[in-house]
């Protein structure tokens, strides 16, 4: 080929002649871009976090697996796909994180939960100019668009771009991130750094580095494996301080397989008895599953004082829509809705109550029906140090669109409908011994009511009975076993939240009946428990909603989804009151899809969310 120029290469076999134009590839990518920036010729549009970006599904497909998949596997009139095992045919399996893409509402029209605009439109940058911007803070984002839709390109760019910026400065935020992203190769490079400073701290800075919130490193036992390397650096003058140190980790938060492969292997472990105390401790902790929620103690509890607002489940908008399985929560410095774990099994209209930072999930229905046919008994509590599940004894009778609480050791399930009826039964859980009991019984079927705890008493507020909306509020003494009825709401309510703050109990949301027309309550009222009588408060709700999802998180109550009566919508956004202050505002940031019918709580979560896979 000497005679060939510098542009074009020829090869000749027989009679045929095959030409190729090393230019032609820049060419085609150039000409594909600038149909991307004109908005020639797209067809299809990708959503996330309520930005849309229109795009060509050949350019899509050629550099994802994912798209690949999904475009081949469902034909263009598909509607309702949705994440797992959410619709027809599911979401395609070849993505490492195929649950976090979900609903398109066509396959020309998608919506990708778990994306963040900022990421997706990085990650699409590089599919039409092979070129992708990074910084340290858009690098997380442009990680987890990459992850999600299964494009190794960009992630491998996103590695080699970290890898390239570590420095004394940045070495903790690295870590950080490499931890959250599976990245081995880069939390080996940023751990250099930080073991090297380790070795330097004396005795007293070793102590505050250990009590420091958050965590420097992402796992108890990162903990304990830096503590045993300071340790061993001077082990002569070092090794005295071993149970003082061993005595400020967290041992129960490390898993048991790893307590008896890399904790009891250390030799001081063994026979120091206070460390062997604490490897004990922990072991006998792992082998009580099911009382674990019973055992708190320091030795279990997350490295972090900050309480999260979540999300479970919840029924998005469709005509063959299946409950959602997801558990969100909101990262407030991000100001955007993120997955943090898949539930066993798909639930709306269900109820989650938080102890000791465990949640339980309980009951619901795993698909929709106005006649309550698929209620569920279902109970399970998850745990955010390990990101698991446990099944729990079944409540005695299935139920949907029910209240359940925390009193002391005990958890209360009250009302609800299955499919024999609305519900009067009034079930109590032991946390200590495993057992579900009936205990006094409403004094009147209810179903879609709200409930609070206040002052160890529960209240329940308005409902349906037997198909009549009703403004009853009662109250359940747990020590008498009775039920009082107190003073009746203003205005009659279902499918609302009750939340208690500072001595007041807010009724907030709902709907009731005008004639065959459901009118949404915009009407937020306040009940004081003492005086036993309701106000209407000067500042309504800003729009219709049923069927939010309500938890009090600080000084605000956060109402999350539902369904708005008067726009005939679900919803996606989050809008919180703020009693102090009579105002409501809306967050930054959407649910991954419109839902009503989930459930919210608040917990503690573990520096290395999003959990790795």
């Amino acid at each position: 080929l000497g005679g060939v120029n510098s542009r074009v290469a020829m090869s000749r076999s027989g009679d045929r002649t095959s030409t190729f134009d090393p230019t032609h590839s820049d060419t085609l990518l150039h000409g594909l871009n600038l149909l991307w920036r004109k908005q020639l010729f797209c067809d299809v549009t990708l959503t996330a976090q309520g930005h849309q970006f229109h795009c060509h599904k050949a350019v899509l497909a050629s550099c994802s697996q994912y798209f690949r998949s999904l475009f081949s596997s469902h034909p263009l009139n598909n509607e309702g796909i949705s994440n797992k095992d959410q619709g027809s045919g599911g979401t395609p399996s070849s993505s490492p994180d195929e649950k976090l893409v979900a609903s398109p509402r066509s396959i020309n029209n998608l919506v990708l939960q778990g994306c963040s605009s900022i990421g997706l439109r990085l990650v699409l940058e590089y599919l039409y100019t092979a070129n992708v911007t990074l910084s340290l803070d858009t690098v997380e984002e442009v990680l987890s668009v990459s992850k999600i839709l299964n494009i190794p390109q960009v992630t491998k760019l996103c590695v080699q771009f970290l890898n390239d910026q570590i420095s004394v400065q940045n070495y903790k935020q690295i870590c950080k991130i490499a931890a959250l992203h599976g990245l081995d190769e880069t939390k080996k490079l940023a751990n250099k750094y930080l073991v090297e400073d380790v070795l330097l701290l004396n005795f007293e800075e070793m102590c505050a580095m250990l009590d420091s919130l958050p965590p420097p490193v992402e796992s108890e036992l990162a903990l304990f494996q830096m503590s045993v390397l300071w340790l061993e650096h001077d082990r002569e003058t070092r090794m005295q301080y071993a149970p003082d140190l061993m005595k400020r980790l967290r041992f129960a938060l490390i898993p048991a397989p790893e307590l008896v492969e890399r904790v009891q292997s250390v030799d001081f472990m063994r026979s120091d008895p206070v460390c062997q105390k604490l490897l004990l401790d922990a072991m006998n902790y792992h082998l009580m599953p099911f009382r674990q929620h019973c055992r708190q103690s320091v030795a279990s509890r997350i490295r972090s004082n900050k309480r999260m607002l979540l999300l479970v489940g919840g029924l998005p908008p469709g005509p063959d829509r299946l409950p959602s399985n997801l558990v969100q929560y909101y990262d407030d410095e991000k100001k955007t809705w993120k997955i943090l774990t898949i539930m066993p099994y798909n639930s709306a209209h269900h109820c989650v109550v938080e102890v000791e930072n465990f949640l339980f999930l309980l009951g619901g229905e795993d698909q929709w029906n106005p006649n309550g046919k698929h209620s569920t008994n279902f109970v399970s509590r998850y745990d955010p140090r390990f990101n698991s599940w446990i099944q729990l004894p079944p409540m005695q009778e299935r139920r949907a669109s029910f209240y359940a609480c925390r009193l002391d050791k005990h958890l209360y399930v009250i009302g609800g409908r299955n499919e024999t009826g609305y519900l009067s039964s009034v079930e109590c859980y032991n946390l200590d011994t495993n057992e579900w009991n009936y205990v006094s019984s409403l004094p009147q079927p209810l179903a879609a009511h709200a409930g609070a705890v206040h002052n160890g008493k529960i209240y329940i507020s308005g409902g349906v009975h037997n198909g009549e909306y009703v403004s009853w509020l009662y109250c359940y003494d747990p020590v008498m076993d009775v039920w009082a009825r107190k003073q009746d709401m203003n205005t009659k309510r279902a499918i609302h939240v009750l939340a208690g703050m500072n001595d007041r109990l807010y009724a907030i949301g709902g709907n009731h009946l005008k004639g065959f027309s459901h009118l949404d309550v915009m009407l937020v009222e306040c009940y004081d428990p003492k005086g036993d009588h309701w106000n209407i408060l000067q500042t309504p709700i800003l729009e219709g909603r049923s069927g939010p999802g309500c938890a009090v998180l600080e000084d605000s109550i956060f109402l999350v989804g539902g369904y708005s009566w008067s726009m005939g919508a679900y919803k996606s956004s989050t809008i919180c009151y703020s009693p102090e202050k009579a105002t409501w505002t809306e967050l930054e940031g959407d649910v991954a899809e419109p839902l009503a019918g989930p459930a919210c709580a608040t917990v503690i979560l573990p520096a290395c969310v999003p959990f790795n896979k």
